[in-house]
């Protein structure tokens, strides 16, 4: 079947539908989200200025590799934040429970990929892919 825009839309939100919220998994001890921004342009920072106040979140680690951007994000995610230019840094750190995804579009499904395959909840700002055919690889990994 060749890939149109019904499909594309049915693909696109099975991806968003896909994936668990990771508020919905903390019990128990465990009563907060630690979460990491991979990706600290303006519209990250945003994200991270309205997830901040939020009870039970904590922003533990930015990336960026651009360090003008990484030290605001700082700034907004607090002293105790980790801070690195290489994202997989975040994705390796077993305490950090799920990472908001706002780099540049073309790194949106390796990085999410590389989240699902670390086991981290995601969030990625739009576009999600660029191809429909990177959209259904997305959803499979997801799904899988």
């Amino acid at each position: 079947m060749r890939p149109n825009r019904r499909t594309f839309l049915a693909t696109a939100s099975g991806l968003a539908l896909g994936t668990r919220l990771a508020a919905s998994s903390v019990q128990g001890a465990n009563s907060r989200i630690r979460i990491g921004i991979i990706g600290t342009g303006g519209r990250a920072r945003g994200l991270m200025n309205q997830l901040k106040p939020l009870a039970g979140v904590e922003l533990s680690a930015v990336c960026d590799v651009y360090e003008p951007r990484l030290l605001q994000a700082a700034d907004i995610a607090g002293t105790n934040a980790l801070r690195v230019a290489d994202y997989r840094r975040i994705l390796d750190n077993r305490e950090i429970d799920a990472v908001l995804i706002g780099a540049p579009d073309h790194w949106h499904k390796t990085m999410t990929l590389d989240a699902v395959a670390a086991g981290k909840d995601i969030y990625v700002e739009k576009p999600i892919s660029h191809t429909i055919e990177e959209g259904a690889e997305m959803v499979r990994v997801v799904e899988a």
